[in-house]
């Protein structure tokens, strides 16, 4: 099952791409389409990979946040200050059982003074019956395996 959760994880951010791509071409609130039912396909297709459930443990804003609606509502937030925002992945690793370990990298364009943005997220993704229901986010690689209890 471990594959396959790693194979969840990479099709998740390959549509996660897809919707931001989407996004910059029709911007508005994600949350409002959530709540309206009016979403993107491409976003529509990330959510098939999520547990409606599903949990977001940021990084920045230090808080988990739950289901469909407030997940929709951070990336409302991340949005308002940068343009041209984009996921990529660059590694994903089996922790086993019911774990994933990826390395994301975030580009974008501040929306006050221009300055580019380029960060890295090391990510613990936890899937039941195929579906994510929790991601957690770190900048730092061993502060994620520690979390997900592994030591480098």
């Amino acid at each position: 099952m471990s594959e396959e959760n790693v194979e969840v994880v990479r099709r998740f951010i390959a549509a996660t791409q897809r919707f931001f791509e989407a996004y910059w071409k029709d911007p508005r609130s994600i949350a409002a389409a959530v709540e309206a039912e009016t979403l993107w396909p491409e976003y529509r297709e990330a959510l098939t990979f999520l547990d409606p459930d599903v949990e977001w443990k940021t990084i920045f804003l230090g808080e988990t946040h739950r289901g469909y609606l407030e997940t929709a509502k951070v990336w409302d937030d991340y949005l308002r200050w940068a343009d041209g925002y984009r996921v990529h992945l660059q590694e994903t690793e089996d922790l086993g059982g019911d774990q994933v370990y990826a390395v994301i990298s975030v580009i974008g364009t501040a929306k006050i003074g221009g300055a580019p943005m380029d960060a890295r997220f090391f990510d613990v993704f936890t899937l039941r019956d195929g579906r994510i229901v929790r991601l957690e986010e770190y900048t730092e690689r061993d502060k994620a395996l520690e979390a997900a209890g592994l030591q480098e």
